[in-house]
């Protein structure tokens, strides 16, 4: 389950009509949390079929591809942007009172149509409690016993931009050999502590990359890497796409 910490940003709420189909969908650059009120179906990634019942919370994660096989039904469903919790698959939670998840859906749907300044406050209050009541429902993994890999994760989290930490550093803090820790770590986030190291800090660069003040070789360095060749090939396997092109998509989508 997610952690009750999840930090997102909201880019979009619609209400979409899905006709009865089996369809590939490639890995896209936003997370999707949709409610599924009247039909069954699956997902299927990475040879793995998830199936959803009516009356589930799906989220589906950026950079993942899949196949969807579903029936003909109207679904709302929310982009949003997951900053701090790297997701590897397909999530599917059934929960009690789908009807509860419905009004909030709907209100933050109807928050979008009023287009009123501070909407986007209003739908990202809306979603957190969407997340709040998912947590309810069906937990979260502040419930698990080893509370060092959360610890550690958060740690993480406050200092990836130092270019001396490294999973043997951050399992010793855990007081956990380097080899549990890995095994741990990917347990309750899904990924290993690198790939979520990395993330990390990939996420910060885009962000540096986007202002169009530092230098390639200084948002490596303020991003904790101390090799901007190492930094252009984890941007590269991380985004999909190298530095250059992403810049260049970025500028054509904002002009």
């Amino acid at each position: 389950m997610l952690p009750e910490n999840l930090a997102i940003s909201v880019t979009d709420v619609l209400n979409y009509h899905q006709k009865r189909e089996k369809v590939f969908v490639s890995a896209r650059t936003y997370s999707a949390i949709t409610l599924r009120l009247k039909t069954p179906g699956k997902y299927t990634c990475k040879n793995k079929t998830i199936s959803f019942e009516p009356g589930s919370i799906c989220i589906i994660p950026a950079g993942v591809a899949y196949e969807r096989n579903n029936l003909e039904e109207d679904i709302l469903v929310v982009h949003f942007h997951m900053f701090n919790y790297i997701m590897e698959e397909i999530q599917v939670y059934k929960v009690p009172d789908a009807e509860k998840y419905k009004v909030l859906f709907t209100k933050a749907l109807s928050i979008k149509y009023e287009n009123d300044i501070g909407s986007t406050y209003r739908i990202t209050s809306v979603v957190y409690e969407i997340l709040s009541e998912l947590t309810r429902d069906v937990g979260y993994t502040a419930d698990l016993k080893d509370n060092r890999i959360l610890e550690s994760a958060e740690y993480m989290r406050q200092n990836f931009w130092n270019s001396e930490l490294s999973i043997e550093n951050l399992a010793m803090q855990a007081c956990v050999s380097p080899a549990y820790y890995r095994r741990e770590f990917k347990r309750v986030y899904g990924t290993s502590p690198k790939d979520y190291l990395d993330t990390l800090r990939i996420q910060y660069a885009k962000s540096l990359l986007e202002t169009g003040y530092f230098s390639q070789k200084e948002i490596a360095w303020r991003c904790g890497y101390t090799d901007v060749d190492y930094f252009r090939t984890a941007f590269k396997r991380k985004i999909g796409k190298s530095i250059k092109a992403y810049l260049s998509d970025t500028t054509r989508y904002n002009y």
